[in-house]
């Protein structure tokens, strides 16, 4: 437990001094303010961390059939796919979002550039 909280704040430190570095490198080819690189690199990253935790099985649809004689067969065996696939996952919340340490480690960094570019 000691060894994941210790790479949770190794990971946390790297990526907001990789942020820091990337926004000072902004500000020095453009005329941004800081704060304001800042704050949409945290935003972008917040985003970044919310969709790393999300995944799931396609849903087998396609647009193969379009237009040929066989559209309606296909089209069936696309709705007979996901009704398999329904039953196999039961609908469970936590196949489609799975938390992880490089989520929280993504979430946390972009939260904590947010607040840096609010406090300065």
């Amino acid at each position: 437990m000691r060894k994941k909280i210790m790479n949770f704040l190794f990971s946390e430190v790297a990526l907001l001094s990789i942020l820091l570095i990337a926004g000072a490198v902004v500000i020095y080819f453009t005329e941004y303010i800081f704060k304001d690189v800042l704050f949409l690199e945290g935003i972008a990253v917040i985003i970044f961390g919310i969709f790393s935790g999300i995944s799931g099985n396609p849903s087998g649809l396609s647009l193969l059939g379009m237009g040929k004689d066989s559209a309606q067969y296909i089209s069936n065996f696309n709705l007979e796919t996901v009704n398999i696939e329904k039953e196999k996952s039961k609908n469970n919340l936590g196949d489609v979002i799975s938390v992880r340490i490089s989520m929280i480690t993504f979430i946390m960094g972009g939260a904590l550039c947010v607040l840096i570019s609010v406090v300065i």
